[in-house]
């Protein structure tokens, strides 16, 4: 007599709770990497373009690291499909960086694929090392490059030095904004190329008033183009209820650093809700 046949099923109860359990992770972990881009560096005190892209590396690396590990199998297909889907979801949907998620997610792909090689050897390790570190070193000075926006490139004029030009917004040569970022509150940092009578347009358009007093981080701003020290024979404007040390009062408040020699002016933007 022929023993009885046991009946398989392709999961056990435990691998299915694996993968439930895998599921529940990448969840988490996107939820915490949203969290930590949101309210950490999207809407913290950092730079946009350096806040956008470290936070869509963030979010491309964690949320395939986390689901490819805890898969009980098939990690690098799992992996491909957290890139993807995770790429497409918080790039189309979430509007985050696309250079920072595409590297955040093929480098977790990659280290996926060699982790779990059945060839993986000690002298491969030390290769593989080398490659990522070159392969964020690399990514790392992209950031920084944007950080300190470099190249720069000329912007089309704001519309409040428009209203404040009129018709003489061409005397205006090129037009450069850093977005300092912010949520409620935001910052920007202008250079204005122009003549220096539409400086003086400049001036009395924002009803800046003269001062002697510069703030100690207005000479600590990232752009590589924005001044270390004060330019001979500059002159100083700002708002009457700009704070360089604090947030200041609601409303917008500008702060103006006028390099006569260059025909250059370096503003500093607070827009407060």
């Amino acid at each position: 007599m022929s023993e009885p046949q046991t009946m398989t099923t392709p999961f056990s109860i435990r691998e299915l709770f694996h993968w439930l359990l895998t599921a529940g992770a990448v969840v988490v972990v996107f939820f915490v990497a949203l969290y930590f881009s949101l309210f950490v560096l999207m809407f913290g005190p950092f730079p946009k373009d350096l806040a956008e892209p470290t936070a869509g590396f963030t979010m491309g690396l964690l949320v395939v690291l986390a689901g490819s590990f805890l898969a009980p199998r098939q990690h690098l297909a799992v992996a491909l499909v957290l890139f993807v889907a995770g790429t497409i979801l918080t790039t189309a949907l979430l509007n985050f960086h696309l250079l920072g998620t595409l590297v955040g997610g093929i480098l977790a792909v990659a280290f996926v694929a060699w982790w779990f090689h059945s060839r993986r050897t000690g002298r491969s390790t030390l290769r593989v090392a080398i490659g990522f570190c070159v392969a964020f070193f690399v990514f790392i000075g992209v950031v920084f490059a944007r950080f300190v926006d470099r190249p720069a490139h000329p912007e089309a004029l704001s519309p409040v030095l428009v209203h404040a030009l009129g018709t003489n917004a061409s005397l205006v040569t090129a037009f450069y904004r850093y977005d300092r970022g912010g949520f409620i509150d935001h910052e920007w940092l202008w250079r204005i190329d122009a003549t220096p009578e539409a400086m003086a347009l400049v001036v009395s358009g924002l009803g800046l008033r003269s001062t002697n007093v510069v703030p100690r981080d207005f000479w600590r701003m990232p752009p590589h183009y924005w001044p270390r020290s004060m330019p001979a024979g500059g002159e100083i404007f700002q708002s009457p209820m700009f704070s360089g040390d604090s947030r200041g009062p609601d409303g917008s408040h500008y702060f103006l650093v006028h390099d006569k020699a260059q025909s250059r002016a370096f503003v500093w933007v607070k827009d407060n809700f």
